[in-house]
């Protein structure tokens, strides 16, 4: 098995990565956003895991990462896809 590379996408902003290293049961998420700085280093079962706690994260923050969200066009947010790398 060799690593495993995941990028973290909330709307159209890669927010992170989450890397599983070969003989690793877990992802490591590494922010590319410094607003999602907080989870640096955070351990997850899975790469949808992962997602789920950027998600938490942005909804907890006011204002948006770099380059903002999706908004649907009643305004209300959609709710972004894991992104395969």
């Amino acid at each position: 098995m060799s690593s495993q590379a995941y990028i973290i996408e909330i709307g159209s902003d890669a927010v992170g990565i989450v890397v599983r290293q070969e003989g690793e049961a877990s992802f490591q998420f590494h922010s590319a956003v410094s607003a999602f700085r907080a989870l640096d280093g955070k351990k997850f079962a899975t790469a949808q895991a992962a997602h789920r706690a950027a998600l938490d994260h942005y909804g907890g923050r006011s204002r948006r990462p770099q380059g903002g969200g999706r908004v649907s066009a009643r305004g209300k947010a959609q709710r972004p896809q894991l992104e395969y790398a």
